[in-house]
């Protein structure tokens, strides 16, 4: 003969399966609000950041694919020689009471630099294309305060703060110093990008990177074929 042993439940001990249908209805309710809210809210976070426009361009760029105010882009409208092309001007110009050292400053102006450089490696060979020089410049930086990162974690799930860099970049005839291509773009790191949250550079390394990287783009005309294809 065998005996089942059942655990003993005390009197206020619940078992949430045993509320009448009508609670848990109403619980499971309140708690897909509480996630449609909060999923609301982080999507509602824009990456775009207002840049302030300092004039560093030699000429003004029209408004980008984003349509937004803070950003501008103009596509180059030749062909560029990359092994005549050159990492010029990086400028600081972001407003001194930026919460930053002179080295964490150097860091960034360093890793934009680098990443034109790229830009400029990734571009296919073009002997016959104009040499250019790139200017680029950083125009605003927010970081991100890891301890308010880890607070807000834990009261509100997801790190609230958060940062970027806005950037103005062009490149121009080395020869005629004409401007082939430009543009101008503020960027706030993703909210979904964790990590970045809690390093205190880590947005505006993002928002450079991805400044460098469309720009990029940029440096290639438009092929005929998307010419054709516009109404």
């Amino acid at each position: 003969m065998s005996i089942t042993l059942h655990p003993r439940r005390s009197p206020s001990a619940r078992d949430p399966r045993d509320a009448p249908p009508d609670a848990r209805t109403k619980i499971t309710r309140s708690l897909a609000r509480c996630i449609l809210v909060l999923v609301g809210t982080l999507a509602a976070c824009s990456t775009v950041m207002p840049a302030p426009e300092q004039k560093f361009l030699s000429a003004k760029v029209d408004a980008g694919a984003s349509g937004q105010a803070s950003s501008g882009e103009r596509r180059a409208t030749v062909t560029i020689n990359s092994a005549r092309a050159q990492v010029g001007e990086v400028a600081w110009l972001a407003a001194p009471d930026t919460d930053l050292t002179a080295d964490e400053r150097d860091q960034l102006v360093e890793l934009l630099r680098a990443q034109l450089r790229a830009s400029i490696s990734n571009l296919p060979p073009a002997p016959s294309g104009r040499p250019v020089v790139l200017r680029a410049a950083i125009t605003r930086v927010e970081t991100v305060s890891p301890a308010l990162n880890a607070v807000s974690t834990l009261l509100l799930v997801a790190p609230w703060d958060r940062g970027g860099a806005a950037i103005e970049i062009e490149a121009v005839d080395a020869e005629t110093g004409k401007q082939l291509t430009a543009m101008r773009m503020g960027y706030f790191a993703p909210l979904w990008d964790i990590k970045a949250r809690f390093i205190k550079l880590g947005p505006a390394e993002i928002a450079i990177k991805k400044a460098a990287k469309d720009f990029g783009a940029l440096l290639l005309p438009e092929p005929p074929t998307a010419k054709l294809a516009q109404p």
